[in-house]
């Protein structure tokens, strides 16, 4: 195992692979793909959701880099430490470059579990689409080098997508730049990978089927039964579908909430990377037969708040016809009504950063489907196509569709709202999610305002400009503290806030 002394000197690892690590003692070994430690993969430690979304988005792993690093102790080494642009100490691996048909980026996992997307930069420490080659047949990738405590041993190998605590690890992966089936990474591939894996649809909402991807056809009958009386209409968030974003949900919840709205609930399937909530309201529109009206109430998760608000508030603005819907209720759950600054372009990794890790706690079953938008996203990215990430941008509070939006006013519609301040309090679980770095970076990021980990607490329910902000009465507002232990993406599991929904929601 090659050793690290703290020089400026870059560490030839064997393969074409080298790591420069000034300032940094320690060991660094290529591995072949897969099977660290000789474990195998299990269900229980989420590494088989990982090899399933990389398979399914073309995404292959060629080797693993294990890395035990310490700072240099004063006299070890000549070198100080490299640092990243937001001043963390990194160190710097190359590894041989595949050229323009194959794209490259490293997934880290590090001590305690915590998950970040690298992809190449040049020698200004920007990232390097894949348009350009890299400098000696290289690319080059900045890791976080401070060592974080490992997670309590109880529970652990259920507790990363990854499988491996206590060390920190690399992923080195490729992918196509052509896939055969979507074509090449570009501004459209988003669009039209989520045409053919994440289709817009409307489904029925029931029992027995609310937690799973099957619900039958929706047609002409189910818009005549749901148009009878008020129904229930429940919107997911970025990266996700109906089924996964309320799955949590329990099963008595539901079943109440089916039996106030008299078996009236559906939901509303729709692209959450490549386009905006105004596409996805005229889609919805469109498909709104021309001789049915709707009455609803609306239960939101993450960027579905910013659909609902869409076809609520100013639609004519967004050349949009919504008097044949007519909403009552819309309960906000960790909306970025106020946007969230991890939807910037200069933080939209940082953000695919803190959802992957927030993977360790969703339930098992959806965990794939997660993964597989955000290796998508990460493509895009990596090939500087942030022009096909509209429906992540829309999020951006600096951007041109929030200034739009927030201008606005509801149609008398009655809003109500869910928000989180994450700050974990079991240890294991703080590492794992938050981690001592990562959650300082994020904070940062977030101007040390009180967040899910995703949304900024405040930007729920507080004044954004449009008229019906902030939503100050306390009946009409939840706010979870950080005792709570509750994140963005646990919310509807929280029996505080299923509490909470059946009081604001009473049916047609």
């Amino acid at each position: 195992m090659p050793a690290l002394t703290g020089s400026n000197q870059p560490v030839a690892l064997g393969a074409g692979y080298s790591l420069r690590a000034p300032g940094i003692v320690g060991s660094a070994e290529v591995r072949p793909a897969g099977g660290v430690g000789g474990r195998a993969r299990s269900a229980e430690d989420g590494t088989v959701a990982l090899a399933d979304a990389m398979a399914a988005t073309g995404v292959i792993e060629v080797k693993q880099i294990l890395l035990q690093l310490q700072p240099a102790r004063p006299g070890q080494g000549p070198a100080t430490a490299l640092r990243s642009l937001s001043g963390q100490d990194v160190v710097e691996v190359a590894v041989p470059d595949l050229g323009p048909d194959t794209g490259q980026l490293i997934l880290a996992c590090d001590e305690s579990g915590v998950l970040t997307w690298h992809l190449p930069v040049d020698e200004q420490q920007s990232m390097q689409t894949q348009a350009v080659r890299g400098n000696g047949g290289q690319k080059r990738f900045l890791i976080p080098a401070t060592p974080t405590p490992a997670a309590p041993a109880v529970d652990a190998p259920k507790r990363s997508i990854v499988g491996v605590l206590g060390r920190k690890l690399l992923k080195v992966l490729i992918y196509p730049v052509l896939d055969p089936l979507i074509g090449a990474v570009s501004d459209r591939f988003a669009e039209a990978w989520e045409s053919r894996h994440r289709p817009y649809g409307f489904r029925t909402f029931t029992p027995e089927s609310f937690r799973t991807g099957v619900s039958g056809a929706w047609g002409a009958g189910e818009w005549q039964r749901v148009s009878e009386k008020r129904a229930l209409l429940f919107v997911h968030g970025t990266f996700s579908t109906a089924q996964d974003a309320f799955n949590q949900l329990s099963d008595s919840t539901f079943a109440e909430l089916n039996r106030r709205y008299e078996g009236r609930l559906f939901a509303f399937n729709h692209f959450t990377l490549s386009q905006s909530p105004e596409e996805n309201v005229k889609w919805f529109l469109q498909t709104l037969p021309a001789d049915q009206a709707i009455n609803v109430d609306i239960v939101s998760h993450s960027r579905g708040g910013l659909v609902a608000r869409t076809l609520i508030e100013r639609p004519s603005v967004f050349g949009l016809n919504t008097a044949r819907v007519t909403v009552g209720r819309v309960v906000f759950a960790g909306v970025p009504n106020a946007g969230t600054l991890l939807a910037h372009p200069d933080h939209m990794v940082k953000l695919l950063d803190r959802i992957t890790t927030a993977l360790n706690l969703f339930p098992a079953g959806i965990v794939t489907e997660v993964l597989e938008s955000i290796l998508t996203a990460i493509k895009v990215i990596g090939h500087g196509a942030l022009k096909g990430l509209k429906g992540l941008a829309c999020m951006n509070p600096d951007g041109d569709f929030l200034k739009t939006l927030n201008q606005g006013s509801p149609k008398g519609a009655d809003y109500y709202a869910i928000a989180a301040d994450y700050v974990p309090s079991d240890a294991g679980i703080k590492l794992l999610v938050a981690g001592t770095l990562a959650d300082a970076v994020v904070d940062r990021v977030f101007d040390h305002t009180q967040n899910d980990l995703v949304v900024p607490e405040p930007g729920v329910y507080q004044d954004n400009g449009c008229k019906t902000f902030p939503i100050a009465d306390p009946t009409r507002t939840l706010l979870l503290p950080a005792s709570s232990g509750i994140l963005h993406t646990t919310m509807f599991g929280s029996p505080v806030v299923q509490s909470k929904l059946l009081e604001w929601l009473t049916g047609g």
